[in-house]
């Protein structure tokens, strides 16, 4: 096994603590036992590694694969649990799934490109709202994902561990994100399997044309609550837009055209969305929350009053 990039070694580290470095330990052993059970024959590393290993593989007939390694977490598990409901439709099609180990096997997606090769953001956004209608299904039943409420409790774990408006985050942003969380579960409505996660980087060109969702997280919701990372969270520069609220306005008409939702909570989503990110990034001992709390308050110029 090649050795791990260091920056993917630190986020480990930073993020799961303790059970992080013990899986990075393992990481070599665990890697070999699952190639063994699975009939696989190990290839590369997938650069660059964020939050869990991946590497091409091929499966006993000489299929390409892609093997997917990762802490255990309840993130993952939905993950797979996610993938097995899409069954293969508008998402990559996952072959086994292990959620003990954090082990996936999924197909590869050729060519693999993903949406940001669209340059022109029109389409690319027109694109991302057809890979939404593929995969959106009726929420399942179980309770075995998470909803949208369990997602915004992270504002009172912020509260909690920042008593008084102490912490790093504009307190302006927190109290309004928190306000309209409130306000949109209150009143919410159709429920499905959200993706979680769908920007355009989770987005892949397969064969004959077809884009496929990679990486969903899993979470029951109403549409509304899709799009905020789409909007949000394409570049890395998107804060560098001279004309940033004028994309997202544009970007807002098209999801509001093309999937008939409401314009208001898209926005208002999506703006909550982009502060519980800067909270998500507090929490996991970041140092990037300025680029979300920079998106939020483009976001909040959008909510109509």
């Amino acid at each position: 096994m090649k050795a791990l990039p260091s920056d993917f070694i630190n986020r480990i580290s930073k993020v799961y603590g303790d059970a992080g470095e013990s899986w990075l330990n393992q990481l070599p052993e665990l890697r070999k036992s699952v190639l063994d059970r699975w009939s696989l024959t190990g290839g590369d590393p997938l650069y660059p590694l964020t939050y869990n290993y991946l590497e091409n593989a091929e499966d006993r007939n000489g299929t390409a694969v892609i093997l997917k390694l990762g802490v255990p977490s309840p993130e993952l598990t939905t993950e797979i649990l996610a993938l097995q409901q899409y069954s293969g439709k508008g998402a990559v099609r996952i072959i086994q799934g292990d959620p003990e180990q954090g082990a996936l096997l999924l197909e590869r997606v050729y060519p693999g490109t993903n949406l940001l090769g669209i340059e022109n953001d029109e389409i690319a956004t027109r694109t991302a709202c057809q890979v939404m209608q593929r995969i959106w299904i009726e929420a399942p039943d179980g309770g075995f994902f998470p909803n949208m409420a369990d997602w915004c409790r992270g504002f009172n774990r912020y509260g909690k561990q920042y008593p008084g408006d102490s912490g790093p985050l504009p307190k302006n942003l927190i109290h309004r994100g928190e306000a309209l969380a409130q306000e949109l579960l209150q009143n919410q409505n159709t429920s499905l399997l959200l993706h979680g996660d769908l920007h355009h980087m989770n987005i892949l060109l397969g064969e004959g044309g077809s884009w496929i969702a990679i990486d969903p997280k899993g979470v029951i919701g109403e549409p509304s609550f899709e799009v905020g990372p789409l909007l949000t969270n394409p570049t890395s520069d998107l804060i560098t837009y001279p004309n940033l609220e004028q994309v997202l306005s544009r970007r807002l008409d098209i999801l509001t055209e093309t999937l008939a939702l409401d314009r208001f909570r898209m926005a208002a989503w999506s703006f909550t969305r982009a502060v519980l990110s800067a909270v998500w990034v507090v929490e996991d001992q970041g140092d990037n929350w300025v680029y979300w709390t920079t998106i939020a308050e483009c976001m909040r110029v959008l909510i109509p009053k």
